[in-house]
C-alpha cells in the first residue's frame, strides 16, 4: 500500500494593490499564511574588477531603514516596466539612471558591460524574486574624476533623500560586513560568473 499525504488547502488574496498574495494554507487543524510578491523585481550589482580581473568592489544603495531605525546597505533594487523595457538592457539601463543617476551609455559602457547572474529568490518571511545583473563600471571608473551618482529621480519616497550609492570593497563583503541578503547572494553570484 502507498502512503498516501494529506492535501494541502491553499487559498489566496491579493493586498497592496495586487503587488502581494496572502497565500493561506491549512492542513487538517493547522494553519499557516505566506506573504508573496507578484511583482517582476531586478537587482542591479555595479562593480569594479583589478588590474588582473579579480573583483576590486561593488557599489551599494546605503539607506536609512526607517523600518527598523537602522542604516542598512543593500544592492540596488528596482521592478521591470513592461511599458517602458522591451529588454533586459533597457531595464538596467532604466533602473540605474532612476535609480544611481548614471547612464551607463554617457560613461562609455554597453551592453557587453552587462551580466545576467541569475535569480536570488527569499522565501521566509516574503516569498520573491529578483534577477540579478551585473554592470562592469572598470572601464568607466577613473580616480581623478569618479562616477557621480544621484538619487534625484527615484522612486523610494521614504529614502530617496537620505540615500546614497556608496563604494563597498569586495574584501568587506566577504568578511560578513554586509549582511544584507541581496548584497550577499549578488556577490556570490557574481565571484561564480567570473570564476
Amino acid at each position: 500500500m502507498q502512503f498516501q499525504p494529506n492535501k494541502i488547502n491553499k487559498t489566496t488574496s491579493k493586498i497592496l494593490n495586487g503587488e502581494f498574495d496572502v497565500v493561506s494554507l491549512s492542513l487538517n487543524a493547522d494553519k499557516q499564511e505566506r506573504l508573496t510578491s507578484t511583482v517582476n523585481y531586478i537587482a542591479i550589482l555595479p562593480f569594479e574588477r583589478t588590474p588582473d580581473d579579480r573583483i576590486k568592489s561593488i557599489y551599494g544603495l546605503k539607506f536609512e531603514n526607517h523600518a527598523t531605525g537602522q542604516t542598512d546597505t543593500r544592492l540596488l533594487i528596482d521592478t521591470v516596466d513592461p511599458a517602458k523595457d522591451q529588454t533586459p538592457f533597457d531595464t538596467v539601463c532604466r533602473a540605474l539612471l532612476e535609480e544611481a543617476g548614471v547612464n551607463i551609455e554617457e560613461l562609455g559602457l554597453d551592453e557587453n558591460d552587462i551580466f545576467y547572474l541569475g535569480v536570488i529568490s527569499t522565501t521566509v518571511p516574503v516569498n520573491s524574486k529578483q534577477k540579478c545583473y551585473a554592470v562592469d563600471f572598470t572601464n568607466a571608473a577613473n580616480p581623478e574624476s569618479p562616477i557621480e551618482f544621484a538619487r534625484t529621480l527615484s522612486k523610494a519616497s521614504f529614502d530617496k533623500d537620505s540615500s546614497e550609492i556608496v563604494k563597498l570593497g569586495f574584501h568587506q563583503v566577504v568578511n560578513g560586513d554586509f549582511t544584507d541578503s541581496t548584497i550577499l547572494a549578488g556577490s556570490f553570484l557574481l565571484v561564480s560568473y567570473f570564476n
